[in-house]
């Protein structure tokens, strides 16, 4: 039982010093991936914790469209202080060293998201958005006839986003010549 205890003590405490070093908010994909990929937490262990979390107020949850993130919250970051000594040095050089690689496309992606969802009509609705300092510059909602078009779109979207829109941008501000 007492393993059981500082192992769940340690793994949240893995996730909130991840939310403190980041100084960004994580998408709940972002934050599996990283967590999946070190193996320092099961997939249905990481929900229940993120779930504990932000109900005991430690972490704050956003929900924008689709998508949900995460920030560190007051109480969190006062019981990192207190703890963060529970977590291995060794963990904690590993989070601080993919947080240096991969601070810059963790807030590109956060900035330009394309998700799509089924609709009513066995369809799917695909949501393109660039957001620039909180501020959204453009987003976009397609129906598409299929979920590969739809997962087409997404990735597009995702890799061309800037150049999309600044021809989206050009086409929409240049003179009609009819």
């Amino acid at each position: 039982m007492f393993d059981s205890t500082r192992e769940l003590t340690t793994n949240k405490l893995i996730l909130l010093y991840l939310l403190n070093k980041i100084h960004i908010p994580l998408s709940h994909a972002q934050i599996t991936h990283f967590i999946m990929e070190k193996g320092y937490i099961d997939y249905f262990s990481l929900q229940q914790y993120l779930t504990e979390l932000s109900d005991s107020k430690l972490v704050s949850k956003e929900q924008d469209d689709n998508t949900t993130r995460y920030t560190i919250a007051d109480n969190g970051i006062n019981t990192l202080e207190y703890f963060s000594n529970r977590i291995p040095e060794s963990i904690k050089q590993e989070i601080d060293k993919y947080i240096q690689k991969n601070r810059r496309r963790l807030k590109n992606e956060m900035e330009v998201t394309a998700e799509y969802f089924p609709n009513d009509s066995n369809e799917y609705i695909v949501n393109c958005k660039i957001k620039e300092n909180d501020r959204t510059l453009i987003n976009i909602e397609i129906n598409t006839a299929s979920k590969e078009q739809a997962r087409n779109i997404c990735s597009n979207w995702e890799n061309n986003a800037q150049t999309l829109y600044q021809s989206i941008l050009v086409s929409l501000t240049s003179p009609s010549s009819k």
